[in-house]
């Protein structure tokens, strides 16, 4: 688990947030690598299986709000830093140096070689209750 521990939480709402400018094929990439990690380090972010009217069963999903939304670099660099200070947001950020990297070894290494300020933030994700997220990301406009 490379010194992480789950976070043990029960949050309202999500939100992505995907740099502007980025092509839409790295922006959903952006998005499927945030979400896998707060698929793994939220509890309770997914909901029960879920069974239809002939009785098959569906994996289950989200079980609270995800919006995705757009900002410039400055946005996501200035929601980190906000979300990392807050003790009841549970925030994952993702950078160029992530996306460029051809192995986490790579990402690893040249990402200690940047200051928290510095990173060249592509997306970032933000969980914690819908006041808190809201007030993180809420001037920012839906991805379209």
């Amino acid at each position: 688990m490379r010194g992480l521990v789950p976070v043990v939480a029960s949050f309202e709402k999500c939100a992505f947030v995907v740099e502007q400018d980025l092509a839409p094929g790295l922006a959903m990439n952006t998005v499927a690598a945030l979400s896998m990690s707060v698929g793994r380090f939220v509890e309770g972010i997914v909901g029960d299986p879920v069974k239809d009217a002939e009785g098959r069963t569906h994996t289950g999903i989200t079980a609270i709000p995800l919006p995705v939304l757009r900002g410039a670099a400055a946005d996501l660099r200035e929601i980190v830093l906000k979300a990392a200070a807050l003790p009841d947001v549970f925030v994952v950020d993702f950078t160029a140096v992530a996306q460029s990297s051809r192995s986490y070894d790579e990402y690893t290494d040249r990402t200690a070689q940047v200051a928290t300020g510095d990173l060249p933030y592509v997306g970032v994700a933000v969980c914690g209750s819908k006041s808190a997220v809201n007030k993180l990301t809420g001037s920012l406009p839906l991805y379209r």
